[in-house]
C-alpha cells in the first residue's frame, strides 16, 4: 500500500516539473529578441555655460586668542609649545635663559715691592758690642761688613746698633734674633734689619689687567686711586700685603649696580735679587760665631 502512494507521488512531482519547464519555454519565446535601443541625439535647448563669479576677495578678521581652561593660550593653527618650568612642571611660556654676567673686567696680575737698598744677610759674634755684620747693597749688588758706629760712605749709611735676643717660642723652639739698627744717609732716617727677615721700602705698586681687553695694563700704588677700562670705572679700596690681594670696587650707572670684589694676585712676588745665603751656626766654645 505504502509503494502505492508512493508511486503517485513521484507522478505528481513530475508531472509538476514538466508544467514548470514549460512555462519558461512559453515565456523565452514572447521576449523581444536583441538588446533595446537608446536614443543619443541632443534636445533643442543644450545645456547652456554658466559664468562664474568673481570673488571680491577680502582679509579674514581672525578672532584673538581666548584662554583656555588650562590657563594655556594656543589657537587651531598656532598648537603651544610645552616647556619644562624650573619647578620641574609642565608650562607653555618659554623660558629664556638669564644673559651672561657682565664680566668684572679686571684681574689682579702683580703685586710688586722693591726690596729697601740695603740688607743684613748674617754676623760674625764675637762681644756684641764688636759683632761683626754683614749687610748686602742691593743697588751696587755687593756684600758689605761694618760694626757699630762704622760708616759705610759707598752705601751711605752708618750702623747705629745691633744687638742679639735669645727666644724661647713654644713652636718654634729656643732661637736668636739680631737685629742691627742702620742711618740712612739719604733720607735720614733710622731703619732696623732683622736677621732672615726681607725689608721692603712702603711704595707698593699693584698691577691690573683684562681678560677682556689686552690693551689694559694699569699700575696703582695707593689705596683711593681711580682708573678706567673699557668695561667701566674703578677705585682701588685696599690694598692687602699679607693676603696679597686688593679690593676694588667697579662703579655702577644706569643698568648695573656698583660692584665691590676681592681680587687676589696670578702672580705677586716682590722684587729680589738678593742671593740666597744658608743660615750656619759654628760657634764652638771660644771660637768666633759666623751667622750667616
Amino acid at each position: 500500500m505504502n509503494k502505492f502512494y508512493d508511486k503517485l507521488f513521484l507522478a505528481i512531482a513530475v508531472l509538476a516539473l514538466l508544467a514548470g519547464v514549460g512555462f519558461y519555454v512559453t515565456k523565452s519565446k514572447e521576449a523581444p529578441a536583441g538588446k533595446p535601443q537608446v536614443s543619443t541625439q541632443t534636445a533643442n535647448n543644450p545645456y547652456q555655460a554658466v559664468p562664474v563669479p568673481e570673488s571680491s576677495g577680502g582679509d579674514a578678521a581672525w578672532p584673538e586668542v581666548g584662554e583656555q581652561s588650562t590657563g594655556w593660550t594656543y589657537d587651531v593653527f598656532t598648537p603651544p609649545k610645552i616647556y619644562i618650568g624650573k619647578d620641574g612642571q609642565f608650562t607653555a611660556t618659554g623660558i629664556k635663559p638669564p644673559p651672561p654676567p657682565v664680566p668684572f673686567g679686571i684681574y689682579l696680575a702683580e703685586i710688586k715691592q722693591v726690596a729697601y737698598r740695603i740688607q743684613i744677610e748674617g754676623y760674625i759674634e764675637e762681644a756684641e758690642s764688636n759683632s761683626l755684620i754683614l749687610l748686602y747693597d742691593e743697588e751696587l749688588m755687593k756684600s758689605v761688613r761694618a760694626r757699630i758706629g762704622q760708616t759705610v760712605a759707598d752705601s751711605e749709611f752708618k750702623v747705629l746698633d745691633f744687638g742679639i735676643k735669645r727666644i724661647v717660642d713654644p713652636t718654634e723652639g729656643i732661637y736668636k734674633e739680631a737685629t742691627v739698627k742702620i742711618l740712612d744717609l739719604r733720607t735720614d732716617e733710622e731703619v732696623v734689619l732683622t736677621h732672615g727677615e726681607r725689608l721692603f721700602n712702603d711704595e707698593v705698586t699693584v698691577v691690573v689687567r683684562s681678560n677682556e681687553d689686552s690693551s689694559v695694563n694699569i699700575e696703582l700704588n695707593t689705596a683711593g686711586e681711580t682708573f678706567e677700562t673699557s668695561l667701566g670705572q674703578y677705585i682701588l679700596k685696599e690694598i692687602n700685603l699679607e693676603e696679597s690681594s686688593i679690593t676694588v670696587e667697579k662703579q655702577g650707572n644706569e643698568e648695573l649696580e656698583a660692584e665691590t670684589k676681592v681680587l687676589t694676585a696670578v702672580a705677586s712676588q716682590p722684587e729680589d735679587t738678593t742671593p740666597e745665603t744658608p743660615t750656619e751656626d759654628t760657634s764652638k766654645g771660644d771660637e768666633p760665631d759666623f751667622i750667616f
